[in-house]
């Protein structure tokens, strides 16, 4: 094997871990805008039309949660958002953004529904560093 060649092996097998990088390496998540430390503010985007989507939100114990829901309909359904096990009951606007905020401070499910409880979702609180990477790709970029 000449030089020559084994420049261009070493040149191939670095774009290949390039490539492996920048497909298959870890991305933030688009939820999570404001993550800097361990109390930072996990933030979600749920679209509500028709459902929750994303219907279930993974987060971290301890750390803050912000969930922004975005009333895409006029739905009489989904005008009212529900969090029995938070004590948490707020109107949801047809086109608005209403943020509802709490931490949570055991694992477990936080369940939500609507004011029928027709529509329903959850947010898990999970312990670990793994928490973030369970939520990738999750969130509606209309309203983030």
């Amino acid at each position: 094997m000449n030089p020559i060649d084994a420049v261009v092996i070493v040149a191939g097998a670095g774009l290949i871990a390039l490539e492996l990088w920048y497909f298959l390496g870890g991305r933030k998540q688009p939820g999570e805008r404001h993550k800097i430390g361990k109390t930072s503010v996990q933030e979600f985007n749920i679209l509500v039309k028709d459902g929750y989507t994303p219907d279930t939100i993974t987060v971290e114990v301890g750390r803050p949660v912000r969930l922004r829901f975005y009333r895409d309909e006029t739905a009489g359904c989904s005008s009212q958002i529900i969090f029995e096990t938070l004590g948490v009951e707020r109107d949801l606007p047809a086109f608005e953004t209403t943020t509802i905020e709490f931490t949570p401070n055991a694992p477990g499910d936080y369940p939500f529904h609507c004011g029928l409880d027709v529509l329903k979702g959850r947010v898990v609180a999970q312990s670990g560093g793994e928490t973030a990477r369970a939520n990738l790709g999750r969130g509606h970029a209309k309203h983030g």
